[in-house]
């Protein structure tokens, strides 16, 4: 009955070898009326620990959103947790960065899309302002030479405004 529902990775074992749930598998079907599902939970995981296949197992439930059972000694719940975006993408850079962990391919993705949208950002204040202190600005985050209008701009607006005096050039006053 159970051999239906079985993945496929299970024929990979050699023949005669079998996995510890193969002879038990009431334990690993969440929903019993004699035995509450903890204590299932909690037998099937044990049984887990000695499995040769358990990383197998875990990785093909996750793989394919078992969302019933225990698989690679893991719940649904905490099968659902280990569960990460797929890396180079926008919500996997997040999940590295949640966790504090760095990873080179969500990290170069992750600047290339912002260096991208900063572009889209200048080429739209050029388009509607001509020149802006917005633009100058991401200008410099891009690296790039700034252009004469955005400086223009920017010269403009420091012009009107008063100059403090630098701290380290204020000469100290003796009492």
């Amino acid at each position: 009955m159970i051999d239906a529902i079985l993945p496929p990775f299970l024929a990979k074992l050699p023949a005669g070898t079998y996995t510890p749930c193969h002879n038990r598998p009431e334990l690993f079907i969440v929903s019993h009326r004699n035995v509450p599902a903890r204590q299932h939970a909690t037998e099937a995981k044990a049984l887990c620990q000695a499995c040769p296949i358990r990383a197998a197992c875990l990785d093909h439930a996750i793989r394919t959103s078992e969302t019933d059972g225990i698989w690679g000694g893991l719940t649904p719940k905490e099968r659902h947790a280990q569960q990460r975006p797929d890396c180079g993408t926008e919500p996997g850079w997040r999940s590295h960065l949640a966790r504090g962990e760095s990873c080179l391919t969500c990290r170069e993705a992750h600047d290339e899309r912002l260096r991208a949208d900063r572009r889209v950002r200048l080429d739209l204040e050029h388009q509607e302002h001509g020149g802006s202190l917005a633009g100058y600005r991401l200008e410099l985050l891009l690296g790039l030479p700034t252009c004469v209008r955005c400086r223009a701009v920017r010269q403009e607006y420091y012009a009107g405004r008063p100059r403090t005096g630098k701290w380290y050039r204020r000469s100290s006053v003796a009492a």
